[in-house]
C-alpha cells in the first residue's frame, strides 16, 4: 500500500508542471475561486484511493490536482472559471478523460461517482497485471523487491542484502547500512531474535526464496523503535494472498555439498487464509585466515626487537538450518482481522579446523604452536506471534495491537586440542586438551498497540502508540583442561556464566499533514530503557543501567514539477549494547587474538539528518540522491591491544565520538524494454574520536562503495542477470579494511508454460571477495587475509502449485500489484505468473 501511495504521489507531482506563467494572465480574483469535487470508485463501488486527479485546460495546461483520499474522493481548487478537461490516473486501473467540464466563475461543481475501469485484460489466456517497481519511495524509507533477484537463488538473506542499495554483509554475515554497523534487523516488522540469538544467525537462518522485499530505513521516524544507529532494514517475507489453493516448492544444489529446499503452501477463501513456508539449507564451506605480524621497537635492553609472527587458520564449517512459519488469518467481518503465526527453527553449527601460530626471529621459525578445533553448538527458537487490525467507521482510522512471544535454546561443544613445537618442529609439550560445553537460553516478550486517525486538518493523521520489550539472556560454561600425564581439571581461563535482561517501555505520537505541495511529519518517542547483568568472570560482578530519552523526528517534502520531489529529514536514535557485546566471555578460539566482552558498556546517542532529491521520469527512469549526517555520541568500536610476544586482545569500549557524512546516489534506469539497470554509489567520510581510551586513538577516511544489477529478458522465457560490488578501503578505529570486489550471474528459464522455473546461477565468479584488515600502528605492523568460500554455483528447480477449484471461494477476488482487488476468473490462475516471470529484479 505504502509503495502504490508513493507512486501516485510521484505521478501527482510529475502532473503539476510549471504554469506560473499561464495562471498569472488570469485576473486573480478569477484564479483563487472555483472547485471541483467528486469520488472515486470501482465496479464494485468500491472506493479508489490515491489515484492522480487532474484538471487541465482546452490546450492541455495543468490548471490544479489532487490526491484521493482513502474513500475516492478529491477535491481540486482553485479552479478558476472555463471548460476544462479532468484526466483521472490510478495504478490497475484504465486512464480516464472527462471532456467538457464547465465551471462558472466562483461555482463550485461536484461530479458525484465516477466509476473507474480495471487495467488487466486477456491475451491468448494469460492476464497481464502491473509489476512491483524494483524500488520504492516514500518519505521515511525506500523499499526494494528482490523477490526476482536470480543470482541469489539458493542462498541465504544474507545473500539477498549484499545487493540492495545502501547495504553491506561481510564475510561474517555483519550488516552494515551506508558504511554503519548497528543496524536493527527486523523481519516482517518483528525483532531478528525471532531467527536467533543475533542478527547475523538469523541472516543465515532465513534463505533467500522465502525474501520478497527489502525495507530500508536510514532516517526512522517516532513510530519506530529508537534502536539502531545505521538505521533499519525490515525484510518482508512472501505471501500469498490468492484465493484457493496456491504455492511453490524448490529445491536446490550447490557446489561442495550445499542443499536447500522450500515448501509454500497458502489456502484462502472469504473468511480463512492458512499458510505454511518450511525451508531447509545444508552448507558447507572454508574459511581461511591467514594473519602477519611485525615488531619495530626497541626492547628493555635497546635491542632492535625483528620478531615475526604468522598465523593460519584452516577452517571447515557446517551450517544446518530448518526454518518453518505457520498461522492462520481470519476476517471477522470488514472491520476485523485476527492473525496467529508459529515460528519455529532450528539450527546446527560446526567448526573443524587447524591453526598454525608461528613465531621467527631473525627469519628463522623458533616456535609452533599447533591447535585442533572441533566445535557444534545446536540452536532451537519458537516463537508465537497474534496480530490484531481494526479498521473504524471513520475513514483512515485504523487500531493494530501486537504481541510476540519467543524462546530460544542452544548447547556448544567446544573441544581444543593443542601441542608446542620447537624451531625444527618437534614436540616440546603438550597435547592439552581443553573441554568447553556450554548452554544458553534466551525469552522475550514483546507487546505493541498503534492508533491512527485523521486529526485536525483535512489532510492531518495523528499516529500514536506504545510497546513494551522484555529480555532476558543467560549463558553458562563448564569447561575442563587436561595436561599430559595429569587429570582433568577445571579450566579457569574459559569459566564463565553470563545472565542478563533488558526491559524497553516506550510512547510515541506523530502527526503529519500536506499544505499544497509540502507534506511534513513530526514525532515524539519516550523510551525507558534498563538492563542489569551478573557474571562469574573478573572475580564476579553486576552491573545495572537505566535510561530515559526523548527521541524527536521531523520529515518535510516538497513536491516539484516533473516528478520531481525534496525530503529533510532529522532524527535523534539510540544503540544500546547487545549482550554478546556485554557478555564477559573470553573467546580463545585463537589463542593469539583473544576477545572479550565488556559489561561496562553504555549506549551511544546518534543524530542524523538527511537531505533527499528524488526524479522519475516517463520512460521509468528513477534518480535518487541523499546527503546524509550522522553524530554519535559514546561510540561504541571494538579496541585492540598488542603485547610484545605478538598476542593481541581485543573488547568492545565506548570513545568519544564518532562523525560520518556523505553522498548517495541511487538509480533506475530502463535502458530498453527487456533490459533494466539499478546503480548505487556511495561516498562517505568516517571520523572516530577514541583519546578517552587511547591518546593516540583517532582515525578518519573516505571510502565508497557501488553496486551495479542488470538484468536482460531474452526470447524463449530466458532471462539473465548480473550484479557486480565493489568496496573502496574504510578506516575503522584502529584499523584500515582493504579494496573488494565481486561478480555474481546468473540465468532464468521459465518451463511447462511458466509452472517451473530453472535458476543457474555462481556468486563471485572470479572468486575475488577477501578481505584484508591492515593495522599499522607505532610500533606493529599486522595484516589479517580472510579468505571465505565465496565462489559457488547454484542449480535450483521451483514448482508452482495452483487449485483451480473455487467452489469453496465463491466470487474469490484477487489483489493485484496496486493493492487493488479484481476479479478473477478461476481458470485462469494458472496462467498470472508469466507476466511476473519475464522480469528481473
Amino acid at each position: 500500500m505504502r509503495g502504490r501511495v508513493l507512486l501516485c504521489w510521484l505521478m501527482f507531482a510529475g502532473a503539476l508542471l510549471f504554469n506560473n506563467d499561464l495562471q498569472a494572465q488570469l485576473p486573480q480574483e478569477n484564479a483563487r475561486t472555483g472547485k471541483l469535487s467528486g469520488r472515486l470508485s470501482d465496479s464494485r463501488n468500491a472506493p479508489v484511493a490515491y489515484a492522480t486527479v487532474t484538471l487541465l485546460r482546452a490546450d492541455g495546461s495543468v490548471v490544479n490536482g489532487d490526491l484521493t483520499k482513502e474513500n475516492g474522493s478529491f477535491a481540486i481548487e482553485p479552479t478558476g472559471a472555463g471548460t476544462f478537461r479532468l484526466r483521472i490516473s490510478a495504478l490497475g486501473f484504465r486512464e480516464r478523460i472527462m471532456e467538457g467540464i464547465t465551471i462558472a466563475a466562483g461555482g463550485e461543481r461536484d461530479l458525484g461517482r465516477i466509476t473507474m475501469e480495471t487495467a488487466s485484460h486477456q491475451l491468448e489466456n494469460v492476464e497481464i497485471v502491473s509489476e512491483r517497481p524494483v524500488m520504492e519511495l516514500s518519505v521515511d524509507k525506500k523499499t526494494f523487491n528482490v523477490e526476482k533477484n536470480i543470482t541469489t537463488a539458493g542462498g541465504s538473506a544474507a545473500d539477498v542484502l549484499q545487493n540492495v542499495p545502501s547495504v553491506s554483509v561481510d564475510n561474517d554475515g555483519n550488516m552494515s547500512l551506508r558504511g554503519k554497523s548497528s543496524v536493527t534487523l527486523l523481519i516482517d516488522g518483528k525483532p531478528s531474535t525471532l531467527l536467533g540469538s543475533d542478527a547475523a544467525t538469523a541472516l543465515q537462518s532465513l534463505p533467500a526464496s522465502a525474501v520478497q522485499s527489502v525495507e530500508v530505513i536510514t532516517n526512522p521516524s517516532a513510530k519506530y523503535d529508537a534502536q539502531g544507529m545505521g538505521g533499519i532494514v525490515n525484510i518482508i517475507t512472501k505471501k500469498d494472498r490468492t484465493f484457493g489453493v496456491n504455492g511453490s516448492a524448490t529445491a536446490g544444489i550447490g557446489t561442495r555439498d550445499k542443499y536447500n529446499g522450500n515448501l509454500s503452501l497458502n489456502m484462502r477463501n472469504e473468511r480463512w487464509n492458512f499458510f505454511l513456508n518450511s525451508n531447509f539449507r545444508l552448507n558447507n564451506n572454508y574459511t581461511h585466515i591467514t594473519t602477519k605480524r611485525n615488531n619495530h621497537f626497541y626492547n628493555e635492553e635497546n635491542n632492535f626487537d625483528d620478531t615475526f609472527f604468522h598465523t593460519y587458520e584452516d577452517d571447515m564449517r557446517r551450517f544446518l538450518g530448518w526454518f518453518t512459519t505457520a498461522g492462520a488469518e481470519y476476517t471477522l467481518n470488514d472491520r476485523n482481522v485476527l492473525t496467529l503465526t508459529e515460528h519455529l527453527n532450528v539450527m546446527n553449527f560446526g567448526i573443524a579446523g587447524t591453526a598454525d601460530y608461528k613465531r621467527y626471529g631473525a627469519g628463522d621459525l623458533v616456535q609452533l604452536q599447533r591447535r585442533y578445533t572441533d566445535m557444534q553448538v545446536n540452536t532451537n527458537s519458537l516463537s508465537s506471534v497474534l496480530d490484531y487490525k481494526h479498521k473504524f467507521s471513520r475513514q483512515q482510522q485504523e487500531l493494530t495491537a501486537n504481541i510476540t512471544y519467543a524462546l530460544s535454546s542452544s548447547a556448544r561443544m567446544q573441544d581444543y586440542t593443542t601441542s608446542y613445537y620447537d624451531g625444527r618442529e618437534q614436540l616440546l609439550f603438550g597435547p592439552v586438551l581443553q573441554h568447553n560445553p556450554g548452554d544458553g537460553s534466551t525469552g522475550s516478550l514483546n507487546s505493541q498497540a498503534d492508533f491512527t486517525t485523521p486529526f485536525l486538518r483535512p489532510n492531518g493523521k495523528l499516529d500514536a502508540g506504545v510497546k513494551t520489550q522484555l529480555y532476558s539472556f543467560a549463558t553458562n560454561t563448564t569447561p575442563s583442561v587436561t595436561f599430559p600425564g595429569m587429570p582433568a581439571q577445571t579450566d579457569t581461563t574459559l569459566l564463565s556464566s553470563f545472565d542478563y535482561s533488558q526491559q524497553v517501555y516506550a510512547a510515541y505520537a506523530s502527526f503529519s499533514d500536506k499544505a499544497g505541495r509540502f507534506s511534513y511529519q513530526a514525532g515524539l518517542r519516550s523510551e525507558y530503557a534498563a538492563y542489569q547483568g551478573q557474571t562469574a568472570a573478573f572475580g564476579g560482578q553486576s552491573f545495572t543501567n537505566d535510561f530515559l530519552n526523548l527521541f524527536p523526528s521531523a520529515f518535510l517534502s516538497y513536491q516539484l514539477a516533473g516528478e520531481q520531489s525534496v525530503y529533510l529529514s532529522f532524527t535523534r536514535r539510540v544503540n544500546r549494547p547487545g549482550f554478546m557485546q556485554l557478555m564477559p566471555y573470553v573467546d580463545l578460539s585463537n589463542p593469539q587474538d583473544t576477545s572479550v566482552g565488556n559489561p561496562g558498556l553504555i549506549p551511544e546517542f546518534i543524530y542524523n539528518t538527511e537531505l533527499s532529491y528524488s526524479r522519475r521520469s516517463e520512460k521509468g527512469h528513477l534518480l535518487l540522491l541523499s546527503g546524509y549526517y550522522q553524530y554519535t555520541e559514546h561510540l561504541i568500536e571494538r579496541y585492540r591491544r598488542f603485547y610484545d610476544d605478538g598476542t593481541t586482545f581485543t573488547q568492545p569500549q565506548n570513545l568519544n565520538e564518532g562523525i560520518t557524512y556523505g553522498l548517495e546516489a541511487t538509480g533506475r534506469v530502463q535502458l530498453l524494454p527487456v533490459w533494466d539497470a539499478t546503480v548505487n554509489l556511495n561516498f562517505f567520510r568516517n571520523r572516530i574520536n577514541g583519546n578517552n581510551v587511547d591518546p593516540t586513538l583517532n582515525n578518519e577516511g573516505v571510502s565508497w562503495f557501488g553496486k551495479v544489477n542488470t538484468s536482460v529478458r531474452l526470447p524463449r522465457q530466458f532471462s539473465l542477470q548480473l550484479n557486480g560490488n565493489y568496496e573502496a578501503p574504510k578506516v575503522a578505529a584502529q584499523s584500515t579494511l582493504q579494496q573488494a570486489w565481486w561478480i555474481d550471474v546468473a540465468v532464468r528459464k521459465n518451463l511447462f508454460g511458466s509452472r517451473g522455473t530453472l535458476v543457474f546461477n555462481v556468486s563471485d565468479i572470479f572468486n575475488t571477495r577477501k578481505y584484508t584488515t591492515l593495522y599499522n600502528l607505532q610500533v606493529y605492523d599486522q595484516s589479517s587475509y580472510r579468505d571465505r568460500e565465496t565462489r559457488i554455483a547454484n542449480l535450483t528447480f521451483t514448482w508452482r502449485i495452483g487449485n483451480t477449484d473455487t467452489k469453496s471461494a465463491p466470487g474469490s477476488r484477487r489483489r493485484g500489484a496496486a493493492g487493488n482487488d479484481q476479479q478473477q476468473p478461476a481458470k485462469d490462475r494458472d496462467n498470472l505468473r508469466q507476466k511476473d516471470d519475464e522480469g528481473g529484479f
